[in-house]
């Protein structure tokens, strides 16, 4: 009886107790144990008996599989706490495709590891060590046939049963509004397993491939007029926000001293940008093709996924008019696939880190103004050439807990270094920025300079909250859309006509660089023309309309803007996809 116990009971307890038990050090871990309840519990453990039944059924080794998940779970949640923590954003299925440009700036943050965390990491890897000790022995020969169908069929179909079933029945979603809320009520592996059906592009209602081709076809272009400059200078610069859009606030210094004295040929304005804190390239690809994320399939990352093919941008309109296209990013080329993403966008050549060896730096990252130093000479030594420039900055890259010297002061706040670090960064930027301005206005070479921020920065929660004088949760819509503001800037060193809207989403701002360098809009870009002035915020969160302020995306096809969005969502999905997809089903988008 003894040795049935031992051999027989007890590995059966491991066996059927370890995913439940994973499940709970993950959620402590994360923090969000008691914050999940009900159904959501049981859904939750089902994904981990899932999980961890596929596992049996590739190796049938208990030990192996179980330790192995034991152990990825564990890392996983431990990095999800930080990022939070960081960010107020979990680790969701884009950061995982991503994982290498998130390793490559991972050293620059500070972590303080919590006294709970390394409780619940002791308690598994006790737990683990009873695994190897007590191991479930799993059968051979026909008997593993059979149980390894049963193990792969149960899970594949609970799978079904939660896609086709319970998320269309249920309404499970993910809100894009505030992610973390979702994943800390819901549960993470739900909230994983729910981002993964989001990943697949899905026409909209009503797509049909040769119905939208031609519909796409006999949208008007709108011709150029006049002269363009010979240099088109596009800057994203890294986390450069200018925090007041939430509430003023005040400091010993200035942070945008020269930004706010720029008026002589200039229009300013703030962009609604898709991303907080990270998630470069989904602004960046925003700006360069003028595809919405709020079309795009939810919690994707196009850079990663999507640019298999040529992708339509900005970069056709300026290469048919004889513009020769540089990006330039002083950082590891393969950072958000970018050397692909380029590749596919078109441009004829991509400097990335090693050409800016020699580029003074603040913190390690290339300065903005050794940044700048690179495109002067470049035009510099290009002559009478048409060059177009595309430069995403690192100097004000996240985190702000490394050794600074912080200038700039909050007066009226106390305790918050890292904003304090992070304003003083922004001046060292404006500062650049003068130089930039500058040496241009003294050039006789005709230039176009454009400017906007790629998202605000991660800073401490509670100085956002001071900022607003309530908590982030109690926001509402308008509110918390004043986080994805970033300022723009189109400036030419020749007179112009530049009189624009100066708030809308950056999808819009590559229109405005074309109509600013008096160059050609093809089809598309006409028609977004239009759409910006009926609804000149679009958003995954929301958006904004021209008579009823913010709208949220609740019963959107009832409202009166439907019939934009409709049209939209079907040129994106045509100009995303495309030949890539011929499909001529309907689709219920939600």
């Amino acid at each position: 009886m003894k040795n049935k116990f031992i051999n027989i009971w007890i590995p059966c307890f491991f066996l059927i107790a370890t995913p439940a038990f994973c499940y709970v050090v993950f959620e402590w871990i994360t923090g969000n144990l008691n914050h999940i309840h009900g159904e959501y519990i049981v859904w939750n453990l089902l994904f981990y008996y899932a999980v961890y039944a596929v596992f049996l059924f590739i190796t049938n080794r208990v030990r192996i599989s179980y330790l192995a998940l034991n152990l990825i779970f564990t890392i996983w949640a431990a990095a999800d706490f930080f990022v939070v923590d960081l960010r107020a954003r979990p680790i969701m299925i884009p950061d995982i495709v991503a994982w290498q440009t998130a390793a490559t700036v991972a050293g620059n943050y500070r972590y303080e590891v919590p006294e709970s965390m390394i409780h619940a990491i002791l308690l598994m890897v006790a737990w683990s060590v009873l695994v190897w000790l007590f191991p479930f022995k799993m059968p051979n020969g026909k008997k593993r046939a059979v149980t390894a169908a049963v193990l792969l069929a149960g899970s594949i179909g609970w799978c079904l049963y939660f896609f086709f079933w319970l998320v269309p029945v249920k309404g499970i979603d993910v809100s894009m509004w505030a992610p973390n809320e979702s994943y800390e009520t819901k549960g993470y592996m739900l909230c994983t397993a729910r981002m993964l059906s989001y990943l697949y592009g899905k026409p909209p209602e009503g797509y049909h491939y040769s119905t939208v081709s031609l519909m796409y076809d006999e949208l008007e272009p709108l011709p150029a007029e006049g002269g363009s400059p010979l240099n088109i200078i596009c800057i994203m610069n890294e986390s450069w926000a200018d925090l007041s859009v939430i509430s003023e606030f005040r400091t010993n210094l200035p942070s945008f001293a020269y930004y706010d004295s720029m008026d002589e040929n200039c229009i300013k304005g703030h962009v609604y940008v898709p991303v907080f804190g990270s998630m470069t390239s989904n602004t960046e690809y925003e700006f360069l093709t003028a595809n919405s994320m709020a079309f795009a399939p939810v919690g994707s990352v196009p850079f990663q996924i999507y640019m298999d093919g040529h992708t339509q941008s900005i970069l056709d309109t300026v290469a048919a008019e004889g513009y020769e296209t540089i990006a330039m990013h002083p950082y590891p080329a393969d950072n958000w696939n970018r050397t692909a993403a380029y590749h596919s966008l078109g441009f004829d050549q991509f400097l990335d880190e090693p050409y800016f060896l020699d580029s003074p730096r603040i913190r390690g990252y290339v300065s903005d103004r050794g940044c700048y130093e690179k495109i002067i000479q470049l035009t510099e030594e290009s002559g009478d050439a048409r060059q177009f420039f595309f430069l995403v900055t690192m100097q004000n890259h996240g985190g702000y807990a490394q050794d600074y010297a912080a200038k700039v002061q909050l007066t009226e706040y106390r305790n918050f270094p890292e904003t304090e670090q992070y304003l003083s960064l922004i001046r060292e930027s404006d500062e650049a920025l003068e130089y930039l301005i500058e040496y241009y206005r003294q050039s006789d070479q005709p230039t176009l300079i454009v400017m906007f921020g790629d998202h605000q920065p991660s800073l401490e929660t509670e100085f956002f909250e001071a900022l607003y004088g309530r908590g982030l949760s109690e926001l509402n819509m308008e509110e918390y859309a004043r986080m994805y503001e970033t300022p723009f800037f189109i400036w030419t060193n020749y007179e112009n006509n530049l009189e624009e809207q100066t708030e809308f989403s950056v999808v819009y701002l590559s229109n405005q660089v074309l109509k600013a360098a008096n160059l050609p809009l093809n089809g598309y870009q006409n028609f977004q023309e239009e759409l910006k002035v009926q609804i000149p915020v679009i958003h995954l969160m929301g958006y904004r309309d021209k008579d009823d302020g913010w709208q949220d995306w609740i019963d959107w096809k009832l409202k009166e803007s439907y019939e934009w969005f409709h049209r939209l969502d079907l040129f994106q999905y045509y100009r995303m996809f495309g030949e890539k997809n011929k499909i001529t089903i309907d689709f219920q988008k939600k």
